[in-house]
This record gives structure tokens, sequence and C-alpha cells, in this order.
């Protein structure tokens, strides 16, 4: 009976815990020769083994009176991508290892381990965040996986002083979806600047350092973000997605949700913070071109790998949020929508988003983050933006019979579509509002903007 009982309580134990264990293992490559001050080099962070993810984020750090990064490297012939060889992605872009290096992180942001003080950027405090997460699905509609082995990504230092110096890739977050797993995998390794032209590089062959792994293990915290991206529900996120789409159905709930299935979507390019961005298709748009050049410039909205921003692409309800999130720096929130896994690049954006009363889903305690943003619901969004800002709106619905299909607009949006056109931010499409039509990025761009614009009046 004691034997019966034992293997009861065995098989209720290997029910109840998942028996998944993901791993990846990293490696941090540095020269091989002498580095002396005033050299620029680079530094290779490596997966040597791995069971395959979908996101990752993770903390280059390093003593920036030392060494300082300033940018990605040259691409390595086995870089990582995902997705097939007509779509190939690389996972770390090089536009969006350029945009941390100028990112300025809030001061108590955590991720920092306490080196954020909303003055420098993180390559002064030698604390630079990596992170992006897997948007495309496969063949089986779940998400691409990054497998196999190679380097994850390559890092530009240049050495601004003399001694020696960690190079940590550290608060490691690995996740996958299916099954859910999340598990850490920090590396360090040394590295010597000499001031007097001598090597004292502890890297002792060309491909291979002083380097250190913690064992793989589960993590309680949410995934990470890329985008938008993104992130952890208690992360920052630095990075937002993009998708497009090929096919729709729609049904409306009172509190204001369109609910838009998409079924294709593509990957993300952060661009660089800060710096000039101009994208090769906005010709069609061009006004919005001004507004889309000045988010990408400042790495809030984001373009792809060939130059391209899509602007006549739709835009998901998440994605939107994400994008508006990190526009105004919302504050992290403390729950979420039913429908939000905490492992979703988007699930801190829509938190705090839910916390500043930005968003309020649907009766059931969902919000429908795949579906497409139809643009009442983008305005009703907009009007919780300012109204979570403090901008005192002033309209009166009789501005919206200049819309022939004004009888369109859904009662729940209909005060928010008048605020938006009587404040300037909507000012529709010729004689309509198209209020069930989907919201393009050139428009969410315009629609940041302007919202930004009048905050800070």
């Amino acid at each position: 009976m004691k034997k019966i009982l034992a293997a009861a309580a065995l098989i209720s134990l290997f029910s109840a815990v998942s028996v998944y264990a993901g791993s990846t293992e990293l490696k941090i490559v540095t020269p091989s020769g002498s580095v002396q001050q005033g050299d620029t080099f680079e530094v290779e962070i490596d997966v040597v083994s791995n069971t395959g993810f979908t996101s990752f984020d993770g903390l280059v750090e390093y003593d920036p009176s030392i060494i300082r990064l300033v940018g990605a490297g040259t691409t390595a012939d086995d870089t990582l991508y995902y997705g097939d060889e007509d779509d190939k992605q690389r996972f770390i872009t090089a536009a969006f290892i350029n945009s941390m290096v100028n990112q300025i992180p809030s001061e108590g942001d955590s991720f920092y381990d306490g080196r954020a003080n909303s003055k420098d950027t993180e390559a002064a405090i030698g604390a630079v965040k990596l992170a992006n997460y897997v948007s495309m699905p496969d063949s089986n509609n779940k998400l691409s996986q990054i497998t196999g082995t190679g380097t994850l990504c390559t890092l530009k230092f240049e050495a601004v002083g003399s001694g020696t110096t960690p190079i940590e890739i550290k608060n490691t977050l690995f996740s996958n979806p299916e099954p859910v797993d999340r598990w850490h995998s920090d590396a360090s390794a040394s590295l010597t600047v000499s001031a007097n032209g001598s090597s004292k590089s502890e890297a002792t062959t060309e491909k291979a350092t002083e380097t250190t792994t913690s064992s793989s293990s589960k993590s309680s915290s949410g995934g990470s973000s890329g985008g938008g991206g993104g992130g952890s529900s208690s992360r920052k996120v630095s990075t937002t997605t993009e998708a497009t789409t090929e096919s729709t159905t729609e049904t409306e709930t009172k509190d204001g949700v369109v609910i838009e299935e998409t079924v294709e979507a593509t990957s993300q390019e952060a661009p660089a913070v800060n710096n000039t961005v101009k994208f090769n298709d906005l010709s069609s748009v061009s006004w919005a071109e001004s507004y889309i050049n000045d988010l990408a410039s400042k790495g809030i909205v984001n373009g792809y790998n060939d130059g391209t921003f899509k602007p006549n692409a739709a835009v998901k309800r998440c994605d939107f949020v994400v994008m508006l999130a990190k526009a105004l720096d919302l504050p992290a929130g403390s729950d979420n929508f039913s429908d939000v896994s905490a492992d979703a690049y988007y699930a801190s954006a829509v938190s705090a988003a839910k916390a500043a009363k930005i968003v309020n889903g649907n009766t059931d305690g969902t919000f429908a983050p795949d579906s497409l943003i139809t643009r009442q619901d983008m305005m009703v969004i907009a009007k919780g933006a300012l109204e979570y800002a403090g901008v005192e709106l002033t309209f009166d619905e009789s501005v919206l019979d200049s819309f022939t299909d004004n009888a369109q607009i859904s009662g729940y949006a209909r005060n928010s579509v008048a605020a938006m056109v009587s404040a300037g931010i909507v000012n529709g499409t010729g004689s309509n509002v198209e209020p069930k039509g989907n919201t393009t990025r050139a428009q969410s761009a315009v629609i940041i903007s302007k919202i930004c614009e009048k905050i800070s009046k």
C-alpha cells in the first residue's frame, strides 16, 4: 500500500509540475591580442548550447572608466537568425544595439543594478540592455524559435582608460511559450587594457576566454521584450514590435473592443535613439513622414531590415499600446488582463496602460491584444492617454456631423472621436472618419506624435 501511495504521489507531482527545462549557455569572447588605451575592439556574445528560445533579455556590464560600448560590431558569419530563407530576421540587430548605447535609463529602474541616474546613457554607466523576442509564426502557426548555436551579437568597444575590467552578461532571462518555461544563463569574461602598449589581455585563444556560466534555473518573473518593444512586467521595455496582416474577422463589444484576428506577423527592428532615421517607402504618406522619422529617431517606432517602414500596414492593439507606453514613459502596473500572458513582449506596456486607466479592456476581463486596432478604438485610447496626462479636452459631438460616415461610430466611442477631432489630433480621411477601419502604422505615428505635442504644451 505504501508503494502504491508513493507512486501515486510521484505521478501527482509530475502532473502538477512542468517537466520541460529549457537551457541556453552563453560565452563572452574577448580579443585574442593586446588591447591598449585608445584602441577600439570587438567582443562576441556566443550561444554555445541551446534547447531553443523565443525571447531574451540581459544586461551587458563593464567598468566604464576602462572601456566604453560604442555600438554594434561586425556581423559574424554564424550570427543567429530566425525565420525561413525568404524572410530571415537577425535576432539582435545592430540598430537595437546602437539605440541602447544612447538610451538614458530612468533613475530607480532596478534592471540597471542601481546604476541608472536619469542623466547618463547606458554606455556611460556601463550597463547596456540587450533584448528581443520572436514575433514570426512558423508553418504550424507557433512562434519560431532561436535554435542551434552561434553568435548572439557582436559589440564594439573603445578602451578609454587602463586596467582590468569584467565584461558580463547579467540578469539574463530566456523564455519559451510552448511549453511555458523561463531560464537564466549569465556569463562573464575579464579584459585588461594596457596604458604602455604591453599585452595584458586575458584572452588566450582567438575564440576562447575566461568565461563562467550560471546553471539554468526557472524564473518567476515575466518574459522579455525586445521592441519595442519588449519585457517582463518588472522591466522597462526598450523596443516595440510591428505587424502586418492579410485577413481579419470582426466582432464588436460594448466597451469598445473590436476584435480582428491577425494571421501574419513580421519581426521588429529597433532604430537608433536620438539619431536621424529615414525610411525608403514613405512617399505615399508624405503627410506622416516627419512624424514617423521623428518617432523612429527616438526609438518609439521601428522599421525593417530592408529600410522600409511599411506605413500602410495595420497595427495590433497590443503594439499600439507598446508604442504609446514608451512615448509616455508610463510607470509599471501591478496587474493585467486575463488574456495577456506574463511572457508576452507587450505585457508590461499593457499592464502600465491599464494601471493608468488608459485602456479598460472587455467586460469579461480580456484585452484582445492580438486584434487589429480600429480607428475608433485608437481614439478611445488616445483620449485616455491625454486625460491621464492631465490635458483638458473640450468638445461637442456635433463636430462629427461633418463626416459622412459618422453614423458608423459606435456609441461608446463617439465622445472620444469628437474629442480627438476637436483637438486637431484626428482629421479624418477626406469626408470620412472611418471609425471601424484599421489603424495603420503611419496613422499610429502621427497620433502618438500629436498626443506627445499636446502633453508637452
